[in-house]
């Protein structure tokens, strides 16, 4: 559920991406179903519908780091983000933030794991980090912060990156717990706190307040409003999309296909909140509660055999 959510939240998201609100409901009303995206878009176009972009690659990069280690080691995350940038000719076109693209050139150019993500900041650590929180699932918190420590060390090894990425991750572990999406959410904000703490800098705790307090008598009015809190709808910044994509989530109380679909009507940087937000409700609804011809259209797409990546994920979780 989480893995496959990912993917289908980023796919739902894609063609949104970097668009306001208004632009969206000038396009497209509202998007409830797979679209191509805009020929001027300016990271997506030419992509199929249906397609999921690098946020979900990146998950799924980092679980088979996992699995091959038995561990979450950034040496080998940084192994298999350069191994899928090269693969992928990532350097040579648009498709990744600012953050992963100079860790991985600093990767290339033989900096250490431990020192080349010294200042990401933004959101791609948080974006690919659900599958530490499955991993983790049976685990303490403070062997959960470790990992999203390390997993986030080769590109995002700041406190802001680090603290929006364990909201993320405990998020998802706490879906194993049975706690609703209000005790999931108040958890999460506690572990982002702490997290900021622990690293002596700045979390995205009161961010995420805020973006909870947000009301409004139906979602196209709740959307306007969380669009208008993000500071930076372009920037891609864990301060915007982790707390947005917490919101998300306690607005569709759970529900998989009203979190992904208020999701990807963002706007912003929609594709990783598409992401995000997929990954918890996918994990907390489960796999069953995702509609079948989203699955499928995700098999046609995917490089990547989702069910066996799950299977191998959750085996070595289990030893």
């Amino acid at each position: 559920g989480a893995l496959y959510g990912t993917a289908i939240g980023d796919a739902l998201g894609m063609p949104t991406t970097f668009l306001s609100r208004e632009e969206i409901k000038k396009r497209y009303g509202f998007v409830d179903s797979f679209l191509e995206p805009p020929a001027d878009s300016a990271v997506h176009s030419g992509l199929k519908p249906g397609t999921y972009t690098d946020d979900t690659e990146l998950t799924f990069a980092l679980a088979r780091a996992i699995i091959k280690a038995k561990k979450v080691d950034p040496r080998v995350v940084a192994e298999e983000l350069v191994r899928w940038a090269d693969e992928n000719r990532a350097l040579e076109k648009n498709i990744i933030g600012p953050s992963t693209r100079k860790a991985i050139l600093l990767l290339k150019g033989g900096t250490p794991a431990e020192s080349s993500g010294k200042e990401g900041t933004t959101n791609g650590c948080a974006m690919k980090i659900s599958v530490v929180g499955l991993f983790d699932h049976s685990k303490s918190f403070e062997t959960l912060f470790k990992d999203v420590v390390s997993a986030c060390m080769p590109t995002h090894n700041t406190s802001i990156a680090v603290s929006g990425a364990i909201a993320i991750a405990a998020s998802v572990k706490l879906t194993f717990e049975g706690f609703s999406p209000e005790r999931i959410v108040e958890q999460a904000v506690i572990q982002a706190e702490r997290a900021g703490k622990l690293m002596n800098g700045a979390s995205v705790a009161d961010r995420i307040r805020e973006a909870l307090k947000i009301e409004a008598k139906d979602d196209q009015e709740y959307l306007d409003k969380l669009y208008d809190f993000l500071k930076e709808p372009a920037g891609a910044l864990t301060e915007d999309a982790v707390p947005a994509t917490m919101s998300i989530f306690l607005r569709a109380k759970g529900d998989f296909r009203r979190s992904v679909l208020l999701a990807c009507n963002l706007g912003g940087d929609s594709d990783t909140i598409g992401a995000m937000t997929g990954a918890i409700a996918g994990s907390y609804s489960g796999f069953a509660s995702i509609p079948k011809g989203w699955i499928r259209t995700i098999d046609m797409s995917s490089k990547t055999n989702i069910r066996k990546l799950a299977r191998d994920l959750l085996d070595v979780s289990e030893h």
